[in-house]
């Protein structure tokens, strides 16, 4: 055991044979206590009490100056926590009795002999361990309550920005005393998901976590709040009154307390409001967060951390538009779709209209999103018309492209958009190996066990060394249905049988079946069931 982990012992009295006996009686190293050079006096305890932090006090009764009852006595009133013992060479009640009024537990006769020494610190020690665990125990149901109670908040507020409070407006009425100030800051996790392996997967741990975090490493003041907006589950939300200087050095402290390598890209994106603004910043926190997030798709696509302030950044979504090309390039994409010339159209995507080299050329992600949206937009029309019997593929492989574009992963998502285009090529079947059957129920049993976990084509490619299109379309022949299909619906089958447990929130349940944005996570279901998830719990 350390040091600073050992019992600390101090005795003291006014004869140097009696504390020499004292502290040679027993080996104090066995019992894990450290015995301290012992004291001449009351004053000289009191002195040391502050810098040397004492558990035990071994006091005699008879010293000059002050004695030990009075010592005794100051000791209780001044440091509570200390365990006094009285020792005295008077076998006299009312001295014994005196020690209990002044608080001490015990009393030692001299001279001290080691059994009643043994017998001492033995009830001394189970005093101790019971303080410990009582304080485990109350630390333990402190740290419950404020759980329970960051809960019902991050709860509320996100009811309140999604305008949906039904009720629980009282749950934020100690929001406009609390919730002040002249500042908003959104911070965004991207690997959310990463995030929560940390914790079991348990999302209310790894938000609970997340948030101890921020306020601890990232936040000088206390005047300051932090939500975690549960429909989104990778957004957090600060509210405060800071500087711009203070604001930039919180986003800067983001970015050391939540290093790249282990939690993924993060946004800061920083909203003040001005002097000249009149609205209170509470009541107008859904207008704010909206703001924030105009601002937030004008980050960089790439796995970097980024800090940016709302009226810095916030443009003319029109500039993004010229990014890609222009109508002309989509006209010759929809014809190469309908000439069958898919490495044409590859070509045209991915090197003329430049989405293969967006990270290199520094596009944000509005400027992905737009150009991945209208090649989308032209292929779904293309499909619609002339190949219908592809749609179930296209709409899964464009849900999946989304999921890209949401964590910034541009291998990814070039890999799905690359995956939809081979996947309207129609090619004579070829005889299977003996061996693929085998390698696709491999594929289909680890899709079952781990759904939970953030499966892509490409990866799976990579674990199984295949190509990504080649693998769904197998897959697909050998299952009849893709690769995504089988497991989106996996996901949806276990969310609506977690769905039973009424003790489970809705925005949980997304998370425990692989999604960590509720409002996705609810698109899905509802194409999949027919009705929201709400809808098909209040059947049950």
């Amino acid at each position: 055991m350390s040091q600073l982990n050992k019992i600390r012992v101090l005795a003291a009295d006014d004869e140097y044979w009696s504390r020499e006996n004292l502290r040679n009686l027993l080996s104090w190293e066995d019992y894990e206590m450290e015995f301290l050079e012992p004291a001449c006096d009351g004053e000289e305890v009191l002195e040391r009490m502050a810098q040397e932090h004492p558990d035990i006090l071994l006091t005699d009764i008879n010293m000059p100056f002050m004695d030990g009852l009075e010592l005794l006595s100051r000791v209780q009133k001044e440091y509570p926590d200390v365990i006094a013992v009285a020792v005295s060479g008077y076998d006299d009640f009312e001295k014994v009795k005196g020690t209990f009024l002044a608080g001490g537990i015990d009393y030692l006769l001299k001279p001290v002999g080691k059994e009643d020494l043994e017998q001492v610190i033995e009830k001394v020690t189970g005093i101790l361990e019971q303080r410990k665990q009582q304080k485990k125990l109350e630390e333990m149901q402190n740290v419950r309550d404020e759980r329970v109670a960051s809960f019902l908040a991050d709860g509320a507020f996100s009811a309140w920005l999604n305008g949906q409070l039904y009720g629980r407006e009282k749950e934020t009425e100690e929001f406009d005393d609390k919730v002040s100030g002249n500042t908003v800051a959104l911070v965004k996790y991207y690997d959310i998901a990463g995030i929560t392996e940390k914790s079991d997967h348990d999302i209310l741990q790894a938000a609970w976590d997340i948030k101890q975090k921020l306020l601890k490493e990232c936040v000088k003041k206390e005047a300051v709040q932090i939500f975690h907006y549960t429909q989104k589950m990778s957004e957090f939300v600060m509210i405060g009154s800071s500087s711009q200087t203070e604001m930039r050095e919180f986003a800067q402290r983001v970015e050391q307390a939540f290093p790249i390598e282990e939690y993924g890209p993060i946004s800061v994106v920083l909203y003040r409001k001005e002097e000249k603004e009149e609205a209170d910043l509470w009541q107008n926190i859904g207008k704010i967060y909206r703001e924030l997030i105009t601002a937030l798709v004008q980050r960089p696509f790439q796995r970097i951390h980024n800090i940016q302030f709302c009226h810095e950044t916030i443009q003319d979504s029109q500039q993004a538009i010229s990014r890609g090309g222009h109508a002309r390039m989509e006209e010759e994409l929809l014809h190469s779709f309908q000439e069958g010339q898919i490495s044409v159209a590859q070509k045209l995507i991915f090197d003329t209209m430049g989405l293969s080299h967006c990270i290199e050329n520094g596009w944000t992600y509005l400027e992905v999103k737009q150009l991945v949206g209208r090649v989308n937009n032209i292929l779904f029309s293309y499909i619609r018309k002339e190949r219908p019997q592809l749609m179930s593929l296209m709409e899964e492989a464009m849900e999946t492209a989304d999921y890209d574009l949401k964590c910034l992963n541009a291998g990814e998502l070039l890999a799905t958009l690359n995956m939809m285009l081979e996947s309207m090529v129609e090619k004579e079947e070829q005889k299977q190996p003996e061996s693929v059957p085998d390698l696709m129920e491999q594929v289909h049993c680890y899709i079952e066990e781990n759904y939970p976990e953030s499966i892509t084509l490409t990866w799976l490619a990579e674990q199984y060394h295949r190509d990504a299109s080649h693998l769904s379309r197998t897959f697909s022949r050998t299952y009849g249905e893709s690769v995504i299909a089988f497991l989106t619906r996996i996901r949806m089958e276990k969310a609506a049988e977690l769905m039973k447990d009424s003790d489970r929130t809705l925005e949980a349940i997304s998370f425990l079946v692989g999604y960590d944005d509720y409002h996705y996570f609810s698109r899905v279901f509802r194409k999949k069931m027919g009705i929201s998830p709400s809808e098909y719990r209040g059947k049950k």
